[in-house]
C-alpha cells in the first residue's frame, strides 16, 4: 500500500528567494563559502532523463538481491520513500570507512598479484610467505568488519545522506556522524563542482547541494561530462517532486508501489508490476544505448559554457521509451517467477569484500 505524503513534501517548486538570500562570505566553512560562489544549476529540468550508466549497476544489484536488502534496512523506520545516495564523505568517520574499504581492496589485489609475481620470478618460498601475510591481513579486516557491522556503535552511526520524498527533506549526517539533520529540499541550491582527476587529467564534475544559509550540504562528483551530472541531479529532483511519477528506472523499482503519484500513474497506464525485476537484463543494456544516443544531442562543452556563464541550458526531448519502457520490452516473465540471488562468482567476490 502506498504511503501518504506529509504536509511539507516538495511539490516541484523551489523557493525563488534562496538564490538572492544565499549566504557567501558570511559562512564559517571555507568549503561552503567557496562553493556558494559557484554557478547554480537551473531549477527546471533540462535533459529530462534520469538514466545514467549507474542504472546498469542498479539492475545488477536488483537481481542479486543487494538492493532489496538495503531498501529493507532503510525502511525499518516505516519510511519506504527514502533514497540513500553515496556522495563525497563529509565527516572524518565516513572518510575513515571509505579508506578502510580501499585498503581492503588493495589487500585483495596484493593477495593475488604479489605471490603470483614472486612465483613467476622463481621464488616459491617468498610466494607462500606473501600469501600467508596477505591472507592474514585480509582475514583480520574481514572479521573486524563483521563484528563492527553488528555492533551498537555501527548502528548508531549516521553516515549516508537520505532524500525523503514523503517529507520533502534532505537528511544530512552531522559533523560527528551521530545524527541526521533534516532540512527542506527547496532550501538547497545546486552549485557546480569540479575536482581534479590525477589519473586521466580529465576533471571529475558534479554538484554540491548547499543550504542557502546553513553549512549543510550533499556533495557529489564523478562524471566527466556535464550531461551525466544533469542526469544525477534530475534523478534527485524527480525523486523529491511528488507532483510527478518516479522515473521508470531500475533504481526506483522498489519505491513505485509505495508512492501515491507513481502507483496511480502505473495503474492508469497498465505498467506491469515489478517490471524491472521481470524483464530480461539485455533490455537494461538496450536502454543504456538509447541514453547514449540522447546524450550526443546535448553538446557537453557548449552546455557547460552556458552553465558557467548563466545562459539557458538546452532542453532535450527524450523518446517515449524512457517514459513507457515496458511497451518496448519483450519476454516479461510472470510475477511468480521473480527470483533474487547471486551467481557463484558474485557470492565469491562478496565473500572477499567487507560489508559496511
Amino acid at each position: 500500500m502506498y504511503k501518504d505524503y506529509l504536509e511539507g513534501c516538495y511539490k516541484g517548486l523551489k523557493r525563488k528567494s534562496i538564490e538572492s538570500e544565499s549566504l557567501t562570505n558570511e559562512r564559517e566553512s571555507y568549503f561552503c563559502k567557496e562553493q556558494s560562489k559557484m554557478p547554480i544549476f537551473p531549477k527546471e529540468q533540462c535533459v529530462m532523463n534520469a538514466w545514467s550508466d549507474f542504472q546498469l549497476e542498479s539492475d545488477r544489484l536488483n537481481r542479486n538481491g543487494e538492493s532489496i536488502r538495503a531498501y529493507n534496512t532503510i525502511a525499518k523506520d516505516n519510511t519506504h520513500l527514502k533514497l540513500g545516495i553515496g556522495g563525497t564523505p563529509t565527516n572524518w568517520k565516513t572518510s575513515l570507512i571509505v579508506a578502510w574499504i580501499y585498503i581492503h581492496l588493495s589487500v585483495i589485489f596484493l593477495l593475488i598479484s604479489m605471490p603470483l609475481l614472486a612465483w613467476l620470478l622463481g621464488n616459491e618460498k617468498l610466494s607462500f610467505d606473501l600469501i600467508k601475510i596477505c591472507l592474514l591481513v585480509w582475514l583480520i579486516s574481514k572479521l573486524v568488519s563483521i563484528f563492527f557491522r553488528k555492533s551498537r556503535l555501527f548502528k548508531k552511526l549516521k553516515l549516508q545522506t537520505f532524500f525523503n520524498r514523503s517529507s520533502g527533506n534532505i537528511e544530512v549526517p552531522s559533523s560527528d556522524g551521530k545524527e541526521l539533520i533534516g532540512l527542506k529540499y527547496d532550501e538547497f541550491n545546486a552549485h557546480y563542482r569540479v575536482v581534479h582527476n590525477p589519473n586521466s587529467g580529465f576533471p571529475f564534475r558534479g554538484f554540491t547541494l548547499l543550504h542557502y544559509k546553513k553549512d549543510e550540504l550533499f556533495d557529489y562528483t564523478g562524471p566527466t561530462y556535464i550531461y551525466d551530472v544533469f542526469c544525477e541531479l534530475e534523478l534527485i529532483e524527480n525523486f523529491m517532486d511528488t507532483t510527478k511519477p518516479l522515473a521508470d528506472i531500475p533504481q526506483f523499482e522498489y519505491y513505485r508501489e509505495f508512492d501515491k503519484t507513481t502507483a496511480e500513474f502505473d495503474k492508469a497506464n497498465g505498467r506491469p508490476k515489478y517490471f524491472w525485476y521481470r524483464v530480461e537484463r539485455k533490455f537494461a543494456k538496450q536502454m543504456n544505448k538509447e541514453a547514449l544516443k540522447l546524450s550526443k544531442e546535448f553538446d557537453n562543452e557548449e552546455q557547460l559554457d552556458n552553465l558557467l556563464m548563466g545562459k539557458p541550458i538546452k532542453k532535450l526531448n527524450p523518446p517515449e521509451i524512457f517514459k513507457f519502457p515496458w511497451k518496448y520490452a519483450e519476454n516479461i516473465k510472470p510475477e511468480s517467477e521473480i527470483k533474487f540471488g547471486k551467481t557463484a562468482w558474485q557470492k565469491f567476490t562478496s565473500f572477499l569484500m567487507i560489508d559496511l
